[in-house]
């Protein structure tokens, strides 16, 4: 995905679809994108936090790359999104809200983005928490774009989203987010029931299938007293064969993994709540106040719990 402008990103975790199947132009890899995109392994970068941004046309990247969030894409005009994603490449269409995953490696290719559009992420736990109808969230999970119908003031909303977010008022900010969740809650709802839409399978079918399982129960359960052996059980592998088989695939180990969930969880309750610290620890699936602050500072750029809400809420006391 295209990095958002400095002058439009503030820090990482600032706070606060139709009925018929989508119409994703889904091609099988051509022979260049095919060799480059399964050789150059992918980058692994820690959430990009919550963000909206405007896009102006980007080409393709060098590397795919992975981050723990949900992203939405949405092209105005003509433009369009090419993506390699999930084993395949994928042409999204203008107008049409666009939702992925961003777990797994994927990268935009020839001829990349064109046009104007805006881009989103959420991190994956504010996305669970929003317990969406269906099996919305196991479609994204599993390598799916989910698209929504094209709908009339779209465009406006999505520009206003943007100003909210540049104006860095919690309040502007907070409705940005409740109107987000009505949006994603409406396009879920869109969906039909049974399963089977289109969906990028992917370039190893047995390791994206085990990522998936693996990926869905961790989000599932990160709030959890959680060990590799109770992962390794609830998805049927050997415990040294799904360490090695995560590292391989998300380029970071299934601990760093579920300590980025649990602590971006923590940084959203900061943001949305009046929690005191250790019980916002214990909910974010810590067993005790040492290692969450040490995990906390390793990746919120040194900062403690309490000036990471004092910084995103100038109100907080």
């Amino acid at each position: 995905m295209p990095r958002p402008s400095p002058s439009r990103s503030p820090s990482p975790s600032s706070p606060v679809g139709g009925v018929t199947s989508p119409r994703i132009s889904v091609a099988r890899k051509p022979d260049a994108t095919r060799t480059t995109a399964r050789s150059a392994p992918a980058r692994h970068q820690k959430t990009l936090g919550f963000r909206v941004w405007r896009v102006h046309g980007a080409g393709r990247m060098a590397l795919p790359h992975t981050h723990p969030d949900v992203e939405i894409n949405f092209l105005f005009d003509d433009g369009t999104v090419t993506y390699f994603h999930s084993g395949a490449v994928a042409t999204i269409p203008a107008n049409r809200f666009a939702v992925l995953w961003a777990g797994v490696p994927h990268q935009t290719v020839p001829p990349g983005i064109i046009g104007e559009g805006v881009w989103i992420t959420l991190p994956l736990p504010w996305f669970l928490q929003w317990n969406l109808p269906g099996d919305f969230a196991h479609r994204l999970l599993s390598g799916q774009i989910i698209l929504g119908q094209p709908a009339a003031g779209e465009r406006a909303q999505l520009e206003r989203w943007v100003g909210d977010f540049d104006s860095g008022t919690p309040a502007r900010r907070r409705v940005l987010l409740l109107e987000l969740e009505a949006r994603l809650h409406r396009l879920a709802l869109e969906q039909p029931t049974r399963r089977g839409r289109r969906h990028l399978p992917g370039a190893d079918a047995a390791g994206s299938g085990q990522i998936e399982r693996i990926t869905q129960f961790m989000a599932e359960h990160y709030r959890e007293p959680l060990a590799v052996p109770t992962i390794a059980e609830a998805v049927g592998l050997h415990p040294k064969y799904l360490m090695r088989v995560f590292k391989k695939h998300c380029r970071v180990s299934v601990w760093e993994y579920l300590t980025q969930l649990r602590i971006s969880h923590a940084q959203r309750l900061l943001i949305t709540s009046d929690l005191k610290v250790l019980d916002i620890a214990m909910e974010s699936g810590f067993s005790s106040a040492a290692p969450f602050y040490a995990a906390f500072a390793a990746r919120s750029r040194g900062l403690k719990p309490l000036d990471y809400r004092r910084r995103h809420r100038p109100t907080a006391a």
